[in-house]
This record gives C-alpha cells, sequence and structure tokens, in this order.
C-alpha cells in the first residue's frame, strides 16, 4: 500500500531568555543561506510537533526548552 502524499510540516521556535532577548541561527540551508532565523526544522514521521521544537531547538542552539506554547499556525506554502 502506498502512504499518501502530503506536505512536510515544520516547527519554529522562538526561545526569549530572561531579559526579553529572542535566540537567533543563521541559516545553513537555502533559502536565506546565512541570514538570521528561528531555530527550526522538519517534524519527523512519529513525531509532536513539541517534540520536533525541542529537538530543533538543541541540535541548531544547544538550548533545551522549558515550557512550550503555541504561537500560531501558518500555512502559506511560499512563507519562507
Amino acid at each position: 500500500m502506498h502512504k499518501p502524499v502530503t506536505p512536510r510540516l515544520c516547527t519554529d521556535c522562538i526561545a526569549v531568555d530572561a531579559k526579553g532577548r529572542v535566540l537567533l541561527i543563521k541559516r545553513g540551508h537555502p533559502p536565506f543561506v546565512g541570514r538570521y532565523a528561528l531555530p527550526g526544522g522538519f517534524v519527523d514521521i512519529g513525531e509532536t510537533v513539541e517534540a520536533a521544537c525541542r529537538r530543533e531547538l538543541m541540535e541548531e542552539t544547544g538550548v533545551k526548552a522549558g515550557k512550550l506554547h503555541l504561537v500560531g499556525v501558518y500555512s502559506d506554502p511560499k512563507r519562507d
């Protein structure tokens, strides 16, 4: 049986410290290589969005996420 073709789901993380500063990374992949961005990436098969957010934040910055809050859901495929 073939798996359905679906869009790849991504997460972005807004990490704010006690002084209100937002943690950014420099993009390593197109589009916008070298530009500042929020840490994030693709959700793996079988992974929750929350787990993906925590994993991507740790992989890209070494920071462990505390409590998570949903800011929004954005669905425009061209939003990058």
